[in-house]
């Protein structure tokens, strides 16, 4: 009587052992490289959650949207974007808490002598301008989902790189709106010292075209 079991052959043991062998080599390609931007970073004298916070702040800047607006005392359209020394407020499709758009704000708070970065957000669904701004106004967002990412330090300050189309080239801005510049900042700075040491943050933002300023005439 024939058995019926069978055995793999060798070719099967073969290609097995080959794919089993790519997947190990991708998956320590991956960690390899997981492990060299978290000592990049690392070296810079960041701890491990200064780290985790420096890439949540990434998730959100440089996922900004150029949400556009009607501004009817300017009579034009324009991405909301508010920036100053103290504060930064902005659209953005990556959120903490929410699955739709929020509107985020970074902002400088003072305790005590020492200052800290809150980050605050809110969904904004279908927010007009003046919505918008009372937000700001009368500080609602204060109610609302509260992050703070770094505390204890001796200054904060932001900064905005981006296009002055009156002078036509880049430059860094300490202040920067969206009504003035007509599209967003291409890079925002975030300077900070504690315990005497100065520590400098860049963050890009991906929505960037320059034909964006020209927004209202091609869209007229």
């Amino acid at each position: 009587m024939k058995s019926s079991k069978k055995g793999y052959t060798l070719i099967e043991v073969l290609i097995a052992s080959l794919i089993f062998s790519a997947i190990v080599m991708l998956s320590l390609y991956a960690l390899n490289q997981g492990l060299m931007q978290y000592k990049g970073i690392l070296e810079r004298g960041l701890n491990f959650w200064d780290t985790a916070r420096v890439f949540w702040l990434q998730r959100s800047l440089s996922s900004a949207i150029d949400y556009y607006i009607y501004d009817e005392r300017k009579k034009l359209w324009y991405p909301f974007f508010k920036g100053n020394l103290d504060k930064i407020a902005y659209i953005t499709l990556s959120s903490f808490s929410h699955d739709t758009p929020v509107l985020a704000i970074l902002k400088k708070e003072q305790i005590n002598g020492k200052f800290k970065l809150v980050y605050y957000e809110l969904p904004v669904y279908t927010a007009n301008l003046k919505e918008l701004e009372d937000i700001l106004t009368f500080k609602t967002y204060q109610k609302a989902v509260k992050f703070v990412f770094f505390e204890d330090l001796e200054n904060l300050n932001f900064k905005f790189y981006g296009y002055d189309r009156f002078r036509q080239f880049y430059d860094w801005f300490s202040e920067y709106d969206g009504s003035s510049f007509l599209q967003l900042p291409n890079l925002i700075k975030i300077e900070y010292t504690k315990e005497g040491k100065n520590n400098f943050l860049y963050f890009p933002i991906n929505v960037q075209n320059l034909r964006k300023v020209f927004y209202n005439e091609l869209y007229q």
